[in-house]
């Protein structure tokens, strides 16, 4: 089976479930930010619709009342409507004589989440904005809201003509009418740990996600918790709808499927139909970087651009070392990388040594080594912001040998070696050794 495969799920995000039982995921894609797509699937877990035309790392896909689908085309920085033959009828890339503008000058930037309003209007989470918006087909802003909130993903109107808002790096739920303010608030930093999804249930509590908490949290409108489900491993939860029949259907990205349950917990549907194909290895290969696939990358590494939101440029340099090394350019939030899996034991504790030069890094960029361990699914751990890491290197630093030290979890399958960069600036790897310590 070949990357991109059409069909695979490989990192589900947007789920939703249509009247006639089919579902609809919207898959981000692979490691390397090939196979994007939106898929309808059926109770048998069929395949009966793909598109897959030009995305990258879609997060949302919404099927609206003309029977098209509205996508967001995130790192495209577009949102899209698709019919069921599979032509755009509509782009926000046409607003502004073709140059995606909107009325008040702005562009959307990473947009997450996007819905079709009953007067045909669309609500959008423009997400790297830090804001949601409501505008019409013309490109018009109608509403924004963008007081206190920090990369929200999802945003709902709710009936009574409020919007709630999943604001995730702000660690809240956030309910606010048309004239922007807040009625209604819920969670902080010691209940929610990043906060991808909410919805306000047909009883008037409401369904959040606590995504890298794993978890699912029904809250009624005194702040009270009347039901919560925790999955027993790091899932990192994106989505999750309330059901009319009373389950609950989400996203599970690291185990990478989409999993319906009762309110018991128990799975009563799921779909799943990932593999791995990312080559392990006994042991580190190519650290030195000597061996070059006919592509021009590392032989035995990925370049790595799921979460590079669009940038990243790779090379082999000649000018900084006796040998060609490795060169990660950047230029924005995310994370660009090289990565390699290698077979890791539970228990057993692993050195990663790398030697680290880099230049023009800014006040808010770093690079660094990382190992992430990854279980028999094919799923991190733990998240990549809490998993052992070498020491950050900022500015401009000399060729700087970094040893780092960590043990594989118990259930640990994989370790993936990543030489990183994140923010504005240049980083170069070289000498790169992974051994049992």
């Amino acid at each position: 089976m070949r990357r991109g495969y059409p069909g695979m799920l490989e990192f589900p995000c947007d789920v939703e479930r249509l009247p006639n039982g089919n579902t609809i995921i919207t898959d981000a894609g692979d490691e390397t930010g090939a196979g994007s797509e939106v898929i309808e699937v059926d109770l048998l877990g069929n395949v009966i619709w793909v598109y897959n035309e030009g995305l990258c790392f879609a997060h949302s896909a919404k099927r609206i009342s003309n029977g098209n689908t509205l996508i967001t085309d995130t790192t495209h920085d577009r949102v899209i409507e698709v019919n069921p033959a599979k032509d755009i009828v509509f782009t926000s890339d046409q607003w502004a004589d073709n140059t995606g503008i909107l009325s008040d000058g702005t562009h959307l930037h990473y947009p997450n989440d996007a819905h079709e309003l009953k007067d045909g209007t669309f609500i959008i989470t423009d997400r790297n904005n830090n804001r949601c918006v409501i505008v019409n087909r013309a490109g018009e802003m109608l509403w924004e809201y963008s007081e206190n909130i920090s990369h929200p993903h999802n945003c709902d109107m709710c009936d009574n003509g409020n919007v709630l808002i999943a604001d995730s790096d702000g660690c809240k739920v956030i309910e606010v009418d048309k004239d922007k303010n807040i009625v209604w608030q819920w969670g902080d930093s010691s209940v929610l740990d990043w906060p991808r999804d909410a919805d306000r249930m047909p009883n008037g509590n409401t369904l959040i996600g606590n995504s890298r908490a794993s978890r699912l949290i029904e809250v009624d409108p005194q702040n009270n918790v009347v039901w919560e489900f925790q999955l027993p491993y790091f899932g990192n939860i994106y989505d999750a709808d309330p059901l009319p029949n009373g389950n609950v259907i989400f996203s599970d990205q690291q185990r990478h499927q989409v999993v319906e349950i009762d309110r018991f917990g128990d799975i009563v549907w799921q779909f799943k139909n990932y593999r791995n194909l990312n080559e392990i290895n006994n042991n580190l290969k190519n650290g030195s970087f000597k061996k070059v696939k006919s592509d021009g990358t590392p032989e035995s590494w990925t370049v790595f651009k799921r979460f590079s939101e669009g940038g990243g440029e790779f090379s082999y340099d000649s000018d900084v070392y006796s040998k060609p090394v490795p060169k990660l350019v950047f230029d924005r939030a995310g994370a660009f990388f090289l990565s390699q899996q290698v077979v890791a034991k539970p228990g057993m504790n692993y050195k990663l040594c790398a030697s680290v030069m880099t230049k023009g890094l800014d006040e808010n960029a770093f690079a660094y080594i990382q190992v992430a361990f990854i279980d028999q699914y094919g799923a991190l751990m733990q998240d990549a912001s809490v998993a052992p890491k070498g020491q950050f290197f900022t500015g401009d630093n000399e060729w700087t040998e970094d040893i780092m030290y960590a043990q594989a979890p118990e259930g640990s399958h994989v370790a993936e070696i990543r030489l990183v960069i994140s923010g504005s600036g240049t980083a170069w790897f070289r000498g790169v050794m992974f051994i049992a310590d």
